[in-house]
């Protein structure tokens, strides 16, 4: 049987392979863990177990992939670990974000059978990214967020290259079969964003204006596809309009019959990403929940569909 401790020595021995200067290995080790030296070797011999803060820890700061260690899921199926993304305080950060999420929905789309189911909270990035002025005032927030300063947006500072890659991304996920299970006020916080920039004297009004088409042209994308119950590239799409989500912000993947991989949001920003069976059939319960209490809308539901689109464009050209 694959045990935990077991777990652990393999996990160490990765990073220990991986990784050229064993002496300053082991002092990163002790600074990440915040451990002596004793203490990190019974973690490195399974004697003392790692708690999920510490895996986070790891996983972060030496880019590990801790799923892709588990060789036996059904039997090691209590051990907890998570792939996370490090958080974003500069552009580059962004570009490793971008990247990361474009290798998600790849791996993906090349398995035809595969399937996303998107729980959106709030506007999915994906949906808008793909319009300029909107994913520089994305990338914009992102790192005033961190760097805690107020400074004016303007769209032209944001690297081209994380709008170019803002777009392929809006385009790679319009090719993955999709279910998105939204709520009505799930453009509200975005809007809120653009309404307290604006008001602070940091986006000029030309900017706003530019904001706002770019938010009508994501409405009517949306619109469009639930109509049509297609993606602008063709792949199916649905919508489910739910009262509320019990579900944070995140996605599932279903890439083949026998590989689901759950990305679930925690902090503002990052997400963290696991195949381990008790959190993906958590969150394919909720899915089910949710499909059930809330209204799936094609075709035929024209009127309902209005209903949830004009008053996102009423808050749009009142900004």
């Amino acid at each position: 049987m694959f045990t935990p401790n077991e777990f652990q020595v393999q996990l160490f021995a990765e990073i220990f392979g991986s990784t050229k200067g064993k002496s300053k290995i082991t002092q990163d080790l002790m600074g990440v863990l915040g451990c002596s030296r004793a203490s990190l070797y019974r973690k490195r011999t399974g004697s003392t177990p790692l708690t999920a803060d510490e895996l986070v820890k790891l996983a972060n700061h030496f880019s590990l992939s801790i799923d892709a260690l588990r060789t036996n899921t059904e039997e090691n199926a209590q051990v907890v670990v998570c792939t996370t993304m490090p958080p974003i305080k500069q552009y580059s950060d962004i570009d490793f974000y971008l990247e990361n999420t474009r290798k998600n929905l790849e791996l993906a789309i090349q398995q035809p059978e595969a399937q996303l189911y998107f729980t959106a909270k709030e506007l999915p990035l994906y949906r808008y990214v793909d319009q300029p002025t909107l994913s520089a005032f994305r990338y914009y927030l992102w790192v005033m967020e961190n760097l805690r300063r107020h400074q004016r947006f303007d769209p032209s500072e944001i690297p081209s290259e994380l709008i170019q890659k803002g777009a392929e991304l809006t385009k790679l996920s319009q090719g993955i079969k999709t279910t998105e299970f939204w709520t009505a006020s799930a453009f509200d916080n975005l809007l809120g964003q653009i309404s307290y920039t604006e008001a602070s004297g940091r986006i000029s009004k030309r900017i706003l204006a530019q904001l706002k088409e770019e938010l009508l042209n994501v409405v009517d994308t949306l619109e469009r596809n639930i109509l049509n119950e297609k993606s602008n590239a063709g792949a199916p799409y649905q919508m489910v309009l739910c009262h509320y989500l019990t579900l944070s912000d995140g996605a599932l993947i279903e890439i083949g019959p026998n590989y689901s991989e759950v990305l679930f949001s925690y902090g503002s920003i990052n997400y963290m990403k696991s195949t381990n069976p008790n959190l993906v059939n958590a969150f394919k319960h909720g899915l089910r929940y949710h499909k059930l209490e809330g209204q799936t809308l094609g075709s035929l539901d024209r009127d309902i569909v209005e209903t949830f689109t004009e008053p996102i464009r009423a808050k749009i050209n009142a900004l």
